[in-house]
């Protein structure tokens, strides 16, 4: 494999992205800043609706990509990412990944609707990249550092 990952290599099995609804946010502002930040179908978002502790009403904003999905949203959330968010993630990887070798990203709720993509642990939209399965023992870092060197 070259230096720069190729579009048609299988990274990713899948990924889901999903986010927390504060009652105070608009859902189809949300959907509308997640379908055009990732470039993903609106019709691939759904809304689940859940009731919090107090009776307060909690809204999850859900999707569920392929994987040409999945290797799309990390091209473009790598590529939006300044140089030094990118090497935050390349020196936190280890942690970004469990034991199954699914990679988590947290991205910016608030500034996605503003149209940016940056890193954030608060209010976040959580991608969970899954890798592909092999019959190999998945290491704990598949190739993710491929996709984090897009910028070498």
């Amino acid at each position: 494999m070259s230096g720069k990952p190729e579009m048609d290599e299988d990274h990713f099995s899948g990924a889901d992205i999903s986010c927390v609804l504060h009652a105070t946010e608009d859902e189809n502002n949300v959907l509308k800043s997640a379908s055009e930040t990732f470039s993903i179908s609106k019709d691939r978002f759904f809304f689940k609706r859940l009731e919090g502790h107090w009776g307060n009403p909690i809204i999850y904003l859900i999707a569920l990509l392929d994987s040409k999905e999945a290797w799309t949203t990390a091209l473009k959330i790598m590529l939006s990412l300044n140089p030094l968010e990118r090497n935050q993630l390349k020196e936190s990887l280890h942690d970004l990944v469990d034991e199954k070798g699914n990679m988590y990203i947290r991205l910016d709720k608030q500034g996605m609707c503003r149209g940016k993509i940056n890193l954030s642990e608060f209010d976040s939209v959580r991608i969970k990249f899954r890798p592909v399965k092999t019959f190999r023992k998945i290491s704990n870092v598949p190739d993710y550092k491929v996709i984090l060197s897009l910028d070498e």
